[in-house]
Parts: C-alpha cells; structure tokens; sequence
C-alpha cells in the first residue's frame, strides 16, 4: 500500500511538470514540401531585384525604439503583454505589391508552440506581415532616382531583416482588429483578414530569429556597442527562451 501511495504522488509530480512545459505541433511532410518550394520561387523572385541601400544613413537608422522601456522587460511582461507568443516557422512569403509609402511582405506561419497565451493557435496555419520587402518605385516616398514608375524594387528595413523561409521565429502576435474600412479594405485585398491575420507586436524589440541553433533578437541594433549594458532584461528573456526550446 506504501509503495502504491510512492508510486501515485511520483506519477502525479510528473503529470504536473509535464502540464508546464508547453506543446508542440510539427509539420507535415506536405508542408515541407510546400515549404522548400516556396523558398526557391522566392529566391528566384528576388533574383537581379535592386535594393534600396541606406548607405551613410544605415547605422543611424539602425536603432532601438524609443520607447522601449528595458527596466519592465522580463518573461512574464512579454506574455502579458501579448494575446499569443507563439514558437513559429515561416512557410512562404508574398510580396504585397501595391503597399503605399511603407511596404510589407505577406508571411505564412507555422505555430510550432504557444508559450503564452490562448493555445488555439497550435498546430495552425496564420497569415502574418513583415516590414520591408520588393515594391513598386511608384509606392514609395521617393523614387530613388528610378526613372519608371513601375520598377520593382527590394526595400529593407534596418531593424526588422525579413526572416528568410524556413526560418524559425518567436514573436507576440495579436488579434487583427482593423481602425476603419479603408484598413480593413486594404489587408483584404491580400487575402488577410480578422480569421487568418495575426498582426505582430513590437516587430523592432520582441522578435526573435533561430540562427547556428539559437534564438537572437532580429534587430542587430540590440549587438551593437554598449547595447548589452543598456538593454540586459531583453537579453536575459533572450537566454530564457533559449532554454525553454532546449
């Protein structure tokens, strides 16, 4: 009977600690398949596309939001924060053609894991954007010294590098809720919606790539001189992160 009791409170003790660590869903083989053609067709896309440099301006455009605050950051604000923090590969990637003044990439998602927040998004496809990526001279503020209107162009961010596809990725995501028609017009036209939109939170600070088997945050400016001392509490939920997925 004592051994009984042992043997239950231990089975119990790891039922407990088993409900902690968070699900996790994998791909079909199909959806690898899909995946790898979707890389080639977008490399083949972006193949003799010019790109938009920055040149001199490209480290004073590389920078930390201003009002990102470090003092407040540590895993839990980052789930709080948030309506879903998902562990998410990237599918494909679309071009939105036709995105005035600051252009996005349609992105497919696969949730791989929630790490906080509401678990429906496990195992689900989403449609998400990134900042930057090809469009029109014609969109843009200013034509770059294009002559035709219509020139498809590669315009990056400094501090949100277009994760490639395949790549691994951990964001907040949150519920797509238009400001007015003419937005909710505008993502329609590319296919997104309130029912597969998941906008991200703080894209420029709480972004991370897998990259050489590790999460990093994607805004390099987070690498740059003297950030470690200004900026310890994202790069602590940075180690975190990175022993939750081990």
């Amino acid at each position: 009977m004592k051994k009984l009791i042992v043997f239950t409170l231990c089975l119990l003790v790891l039922v407990g600690c088993s409900s902690k660590k968070p699900q996790s869903a994998a791909l079909t083989d199909k959806q690898k398949v899909e995946m790898k053609s979707n890389q080639k067709r977008y490399q083949k896309r972006l193949k003799n596309v010019p790109v938009i440099e920055s040149g001199e301006m490209q480290k004073a455009l590389t920078t930390v939001p201003t009002g990102y605050n470090d003092e407040n950051m540590n895993l839990k604000a980052l789930k709080k924060a948030n309506r879903y923090v998902v562990v998410a590969q990237v599918l494909n990637l679309t071009p939105m053609i036709g995105m005035s003044i600051a252009p996005e990439t349609k992105a497919t998602l696969y949730i791989k894991k929630v790490i906080g927040g509401d678990q429906k998004l496990l195992g689900k496809t989403v449609k998400t954007t990134f900042s930057g990526g090809l469009a029109q001279v014609k969109d843009l503020y200013t034509s770059y010294g294009f002559k035709d209107p219509k020139k498809i162009v590669y315009y990056p961010s400094e501090t949100f590098p277009i994760p490639a596809i395949k790549t691994t990725v951990i964001m907040g995501l949150g519920n797509f809720l238009p400001e007015n028609q003419g937005q909710r017009k505008t993502y329609q036209k590319f296919g997104l919606t309130t029912k597969n939109y998941y906008p991200i939170t703080n894209s420029e600070t709480t972004f991370w790539i897998k990259k050489n088997g590790k999460f990093q945050l994607n805004n390099p400016a987070f690498y740059e001189n003297k950030a470690a001392k200004k900026y310890p509490n994202i790069l602590k939920v940075t180690a975190q992160l990175n022993q939750l997925e081990k």
